[in-house]
């Protein structure tokens, strides 16, 4: 296994990206797509002092099982991404760059393997939590792949996410005011209104509404635009081969998702793997451990992930 740093242009950016290579020739072609928040290459939050590297993880295991892994960073602080051209950036809004830069990605990665004259073999989007909404978008739109992994693909927009997650996080009894002004924060974000002042006093902590009411308004339309798109429809216009993975102590986005989007694809090819006892980066949790430690704990993927996509992309 031989794994190559690159740097990726694309949307008036450069972005760190890693081409994890097997050893031989590869039997199949992975483009990993990031989730949320500002993530590095290697899967980790630098920002928040988070290092769970999942996607190193996921794709030196994907490897080890033959397969090549294209994966990269989210634009933002602490991932190594720069800005090369302000003009060509601003021509592309927020969300719709996360969909010009995994194109890029994926021709990066198609043009890597033939510099080295090795087969792609099958080729397939894999997209992580917001990461699989992407791969979905850009999927439905024509993109030349035999299949698409959604691992721990959301049901819903990104605001209705937030929204779920202070629920699982509440105490049982917990004040109605924090859900009440978070949902009247996200109201405002969908209308594209800005925030009263009286709002923003309300709206406190470190994440929900005390986080929301502190972006600047690239960032709620970035939000807005995330929100407005619908996965389940998304995905179900991808008439290709899919696999859903969803893990039982995820609090990001619970199996329920998973369920949604299968059912939303009746009647087109899709498969579903569940891992009960792993958390949203696909690790085992540790009895008492607080979702939000859960989120950023360290150590390796469980193998058993990176299995479970290799099996499918050898069976399509």
């Amino acid at each position: 296994m031989q794994t190559v740093p690159l740097a990726l242009e694309a949307g008036g950016y450069s972005i760190p990206a890693a081409l994890t290579l097997p050893h031989g020739e590869p039997r199949g072609s992975v483009l990993l797509i990031p989730g949320s928040l500002f993530v590095n290459v290697d899967g980790d939050f630098p920002s928040w002092n988070i290092y769970p590297r999942v996607y190193a993880w996921l794709a030196e295991q994907l490897s080890e099982r033959g397969l090549a892994v294209l994966r990269f960073a989210k634009i933002g602080p602490g991932t190594g991404s720069e800005l090369l051209d302000a003009e060509a950036a601003a021509k592309i809004t927020n969300w719709r760059r996360r969909m010009v830069i995994a194109n890029a990605a994926l021709d990066r990665l198609r043009a890597e393997l033939a510099s080295r004259a090795l087969p792609t073999g099958k080729v397939v989007l894999a997209g992580h939590s917001e990461g699989s909404v992407v791969a979905s978008v850009i999927a439905a739109e024509g993109a030349n792949v035999d299949g698409v992994v959604l691992l721990s693909g959301p049901s819903i927009g990104i605001l209705g996410i937030m929204r779920e997650q202070h629920l699982a996080m509440s105490p049982a009894g917990a004040a109605p005011e924090p859900l009440a002004i978070l949902d009247e924060v996200i109201d405002h974000i969908r209308r594209q209104q800005s925030f009263p002042d009286a709002l923003v006093a309300r709206a406190t902590g470190p994440t929900g509404a005390g986080a929301l009411v502190t972006f600047d308004e690239a960032s709620r339309n970035y939000m807005r635009d995330v929100d407005a798109t619908d996965p389940v429809e998304t995905i179900a216009r991808y008439g290709g081969p899919v696999l859903l993975v969803s893990a039982g102590l995820d609090t990001s986005v619970p199996r329920h998702h998973a369920d949604a989007l299968r059912a939303g694809r009746a009647g087109l090819p899709t498969e579903a793997v569940h891992f009960p006892e792993l958390q949203h980066m696909y690790k085992p949790v540790p009895e008492g451990t607080s979702p939000m430690a859960a989120f950023g704990l360290a150590g390796p993927t469980d193998p058993r992930v990176a299995e479970a996509v290799h099996r499918w992309v050898q069976a399509l």
